[in-house]
């Protein structure tokens, strides 16, 4: 066993943790993900803890939360002199690559004028091979540049096969120059547009098939039923995407000595409790699978992990478990020693902010919000207090809000204790979110003034009113 293993991150995007096989979804098919999760730690408490793309990208590459980073909202450029996980594995002595989506070049006009520009040198972060792009979602014609050169070019095909191979390619050729590599291997599916997977892909799932989750409301049963259909024909295309990485991996051998991640950039609502896309406190939105596997360091067997992973803590939880020193600005925590089979505590809790309500929230009137969630609850605050109160193990699909409930006041006020202490070690006082955007210079930014249509109310408040459908217009994030 080398004492610097190569690392392989898989960041998928929009794939919320309890679509997988190995979580007991019915609808989906993920066979090489179930494999994986069968030879991996799975951490089945990792959440999104700003579940929308950029933020949580700043915290993945800086070990930082974003209020520190600074992207608290879609498409603000990530300074370019900000720590990362490249310039921490590069000073390791780590050759790194980054392969795919980025979304971290911004677009400081605010009106993601940049998101279909290559992205120079400068922005990318430190990585020694870059093949990326800034945010497509046109998985077939789909573009990259790579490296020093800015000339657009396109991946060929449904773009998910393309970078997986390019992906491979990089992770052979750094074996042949004896050099331990971080490979980031960022695919911007299954993000929607839904219905755009292989036609091949698509004929295996038909909406009638699909099972729903018991917080979608009626009204919007149909709709949520062809979302997942496009959903997991998506996710039936990258599991084969990651049946040819393991594949490529272990015919060079490579797996052995490989940390494999795959984990997801946030959730998806699709409907449940009236709400769609992502941005929102609940499972859907926040939770994320994770699987770390390292044969050679940590064996071959499942073992289930209770660390509440978050994008910040990625950087200094590889780190540790590679022996590569974190920046000391990082913010993260390291559970490299839980990945080993060190007892996780049983109040360990994740820190989750939505500091600025953008698109969806706005349609939908729902607050910006804070949040500590744990194995058992999540409290989620807005700026009134106490806003949503969750007992996860015994209400898992969050249908019973116990937050007036005085029956619970006394953990209500335990958990907003502990939320605080968190909010006031990160130096956050809970801002009014118009006053963030002025002092950071986002108040221009579009997707902060998109219409509010309805204030969301809890579909399954006692005495909630039917839902009606909704015309929604959408902008895509």
């Amino acid at each position: 066993m080398s004492d610097r293993p190569n690392v392989l991150l898989i960041l998928v995007d929009e794939w919320r943790a309890q679509a997988t096989g190995f979580a007991g979804d019915a609808n989906v098919r993920t066979p090489h993900l179930d494999r994986l999760a069968a030879e991996s730690v799975v951490c089945d408490q990792a959440v999104s803890g700003s579940p929308v793309c950029c933020p949580y990208r700043g915290s993945l590459l800086t070990g930082q939360y974003p209020l520190r980073h600074g992207v608290i909202i879609n498409d603000v450029e990530l300074a370019p002199d900000s720590p990362s996980i490249a310039r921490d594995f590069s000073a390791a002595g780590y050759e790194t690559a980054w392969i795919g989506k980025w979304h971290l070049f911004g677009s400081p006009g605010g009106a993601c004028e940049r998101r279909d520009h290559p992205v120079p040198r400068s922005h990318q972060m430190g990585f020694h091979r870059w093949l990326g792009s800034e945010c497509s979602h046109d998985y077939w014609h789909s573009p990259y540049n790579d490296t020093d050169d800015q000339t657009l070019c396109h991946w060929e095909g449904y773009d998910a096969f393309a970078q997986s191979r390019a992906a491979l390619d990089w992770m052979i050729a750094a074996k042949r120059r004896r050099q331990p590599f971080l490979a980031c291997l960022s695919l911007a599916a299954p993000h929607f547009p839904l219905f755009t997977a292989p036609q091949t892909y698509r004929d295996r799932f038909r909406a009638e098939n699909m099972r729903l989750r018991p917080n979608v409301p009626a009204v919007f049963a149909d709709q949520a039923r062809k979302e997942l259909a496009g959903l997991s024909a998506h996710c039936a295309a990258l599991d084969d995407c990651l049946g040819e990485l393991l594949q490529g991996l272990a015919v060079a051998g490579l797996e052995d000595d490989t940390v494999v991640v795959f984990t997801s950039d946030h959730g998806n609502q699709h409907h449940s409790h009236g709400l769609n896309f992502k941005l929102f406190p609940f499972e859907e939105s926040v939770r994320v699978p994770f699987l770390v596997r390292w044969p050679a360091g940590l064996g071959r067997s499942a073992r289930v992990c209770a660390a509440p992973v978050d994008a910040p803590d990625m950087l200094p939880s590889l780190a540790g478990l590679c022996g590569v020193r974190a920046h000391a600005a990082c913010e993260g925590q390291d559970w490299s020693p839980a990945w080993r089979g060190a007892a996780v505590a049983a109040d360990a809790a994740a820190l989750m902010l939505v500091p600025v309500p953008i698109t969806a929230m706005r349609w939908h009137g729902f607050p910006a919000w804070r949040a500590l969630r744990t194995a058992r609850h999540t409290l989620v605050l807005d700026r009134q207090g106490p806003f949503l109160f969750y007992d996860n193990q015994t209400d898992p699909f969050q249908m019973r809000n116990l937050a007036g409930d005085p029956t619970v006041a006394g953990v209500r006020a335990d958990l907003e204790r502990r939320l605080w202490q968190r909010l006031d070690r990160l130096g956050d006082g809970f801002a009014n979110p118009d006053d963030l955007l002025r002092q950071r210079g986002l108040a221009h930014y579009h997707e902060t003034q998109a219409p509010v249509v309805r204030r969301w109310n809890d579909p399954w408040a006692p005495g909630a009113s039917p839902l009606a459908p909704e015309a929604w217009t959408f902008q895509a994030p």
